[in-house]
């Protein structure tokens, strides 16, 4: 069987809670943009993409999350 170099299985569980930091910051993120004023010279407009850009990567965290809590729980079922 040939040395397989680099590969590193990551458990579920820490996976799950990988998954659930990502999330959390990002929300933390768009929030703290929401209650902060533009930086200088940005417009309201990019500065609101800025927000909404983090809360999309927050909700695809939070998906991925949930898909891999579901594989989880189904495997865990079949046991």
């Amino acid at each position: 069987m040939p040395f397989m170099q680099g590969r590193h299985e990551v458990p579920p569980a820490q996976q799950l809670e990988s998954l659930r930091q990502a999330r959390d910051f990002y929300n933390a993120l768009a929030d703290q943009l929401h209650n902060s004023p533009p930086q200088d010279g940005e417009t309201e407009e990019a500065h609101l993409a800025r927000e909404q850009d983090a809360r999309r990567v927050a909700a695809a965290y939070e998906n991925s999350f949930n898909i891999q809590l579901s594989l989880l729980k189904g495997k865990a079922n079949q046991h």
